[in-house]
């Protein structure tokens, strides 16, 4: 046993190295766009020496994208480490080294869509604020876990004093991260002194410090701006009451980015779930039977809809489209408490229901913020991606350690999946590198023919890209000058796009 458990590590030690150098690669074939130029030149550093001061309270978010801008292979490496990272702690979470988890945890991870990894891993400013935010989210995550456990949690005083630097570090990258962090510290003391009659050292430092680093992210001058409707690009809209903005909200936008847009995680939620509800689901009362068979219609037809109803038959349940969005709101929030329920009704260990149902409920609060403050994008949901993954994973762990499923039938599904991926975005993100080359190589040589007038060529796979277009006319467009150093005098011209 002791032999299989080394076994099994050393195997996740090498995985997590290969996924590393995967990442380190995409990174180092990624080209700096749209606000990357920005903070790569004296305005981002301005914005520093003035303390960020009615900018943003994302101080730890905003250094980090300076140093990244400005020293290449210090980018490639921290994307590269990051990048393994939200991939692999889900599996210390969920305390397993079997290497087909891990590789289903990496195909979740790749499975996002295009528009959020374009806005995430491969966008400096995004990868600055978002990903180290769920980094962060999910080290703290590995550390409480044990309050799931039966045993009583143990920390040792490196942990506490640790306990400082992560939970006010882990306020300074994004807003609605910082308010989850100080819900979730209040959840995780107020659940362990119910279930173990004690208060921890640990618990109570992360919270505090994650109060005091709110204070710090908020105390800017920017949220003032927020509040009061002097802010340009952020507002609240205090025309509608709280409950009209939650709906109106979720059923325009935000049911899409937290749920409908992620065909591969829904198919994969769907499949786990059902598994569960067909292994565990026996010896019921009528009904319960009843409900199991309406949860298990629930999640075939909904992972369904958006790739074969919506994109492979192009068909809108009404002609209105206002109503058809509310119509798939509505059935996005079906198939959510379909899943929500599943583990509350179904499910017969207590304490990882507790665990189960606290990454799903996360998932959403971690998106809550957004209700009332726009505009907002997809980049702003990988941190709920990264706990309906966490949920995956765990639950998979669940259902190979009860012996409802043999990974060896499935490993080679997974990770042929994974790897497809894999092979599918190294070729993508060389041929981006490549047609940056080419593009910058076709400004120099115009420049160097005298020429007054430019033509920027377009990358390739622009859609996994953030806006790596020129925006013309523009400021980022004279920062694009000013990044690589070219001619003040020179115009630039986005070339027409290809058929």
């Amino acid at each position: 046993m002791l032999n299989s458990l080394k076994k099994d590590g050393v195997k996740i030690g090498v995985f997590s190295f290969i996924i590393f150098l995967f990442y380190l690669y995409l990174s180092y074939c990624t080209p700096l766009t749209h606000d990357d130029w920005t903070w790569g030149i004296r305005l981002g550093m301005n914005r520093y020496y003035d303390g960020f001061k009615d900018y943003n309270g994302r101080y730890f978010g905003n250094i980090c994208e300076l140093i990244i801008t400005r020293i290449d292979w210090f980018r490639f490496l921290i994307m590269g480490v990051f990048g393994a990272a939200i991939v692999v702690l889900p599996l210390l979470i969920a305390k397993t080294a079997k290497l087909t988890i891990a590789f289903l945890s990496l195909f979740l991870m790749l499975g996002v869509t295009s528009d959020m990894f374009s806005s995430t891993f491969a966008w400096a400013a995004g990868f600055a604020n978002y990903n180290t935010a769920t980094i962060c989210i999910l080290v703290y995550l590995l550390i409480i876990k044990n309050i799931f456990y039966e045993e009583t949690p143990k920390y040792s005083i490196w942990l506490v004093i640790f306990a400082v630097p992560l939970g006010i570090g882990s306020q300074l990258f994004v807003e609605h991260a910082t308010i989850y962090n100080v819900f979730a510290g209040a959840f995780v003391i107020i659940y362990s002194f119910m279930k173990f009659r004690k208060f921890f050292a640990f618990h109570i430092t992360y919270l505090i410090s994650a109060l005091i680093g709110a204070v710090i992210m908020f105390s800017n001058g920017a949220y003032v701006k927020i509040f009061t409707g002097a802010d340009n690009y952020r507002t609240i809209d205090t025309d509608m009451g709280i409950f009209e903005k939650i709906y109106s909200i979720f059923s325009t936008s935000m049911y899409k980015f937290l749920i409908m847009n992620n065909i591969v995680l829904n198919f994969a939620l769907a499949i786990f779930c059902i598994f569960l509800l067909v292994k565990i689901g026996t010896n019921l009362p009528t009904w319960k039977i009843w409900v199991k068979n309406i949860f298990i219609v629930i999640l075939t037809v909904y992972p369904l809809y958006r790739p074969i109803i919506v994109d492979r038959m192009q068909l809108s349940i009404f002609t209105d489209v206002a109503k058809t969005s509310e119509f798939e709101a509505w059935i996005s929030l079906l198939f959510y408490l379909t899943i929500l329920f599943t583990i509350i009704l179904f499910f017969k260990k207590s304490s990882l229901k507790v665990e189960l149902s606290f990454y799903l409920i996360s998932a959403v609060f971690i998106a809550g913020p957004l209700f009332f403050v726009t505009p907002f994008g997809s980049r702003c949901f990988i941190l709920s991606y990264a706990f309906f993954v966490l949920f995956i994973v765990r639950l998979f762990v669940y259902l190979v350690d009860e012996g409802f499923v043999n990974l060896k039938t499935i490993s080679i599904p997974i990770i042929t999946l994974a790897l497809s991926l894999v092979l599918a975005y190294s070729i993508i993100f060389a041929q981006i590198k490549i047609s940056d080359n080419e593009r910058m190589d076709s400004i120099q040589q115009q420049i160097d023919e005298g020429k007054k007038v430019v033509t920027v060529k377009p990358l390739k796979h622009e859609k996994f890209l953030w806006n790596s277009r020129l925006m013309i006319p523009g400021f980022q467009a004279d920062n694009f000058k000013i990044f690589f150093n070219l001619p003040k005098d020179v115009q630039l011209k986005n070339a027409p796009e290809e058929n």
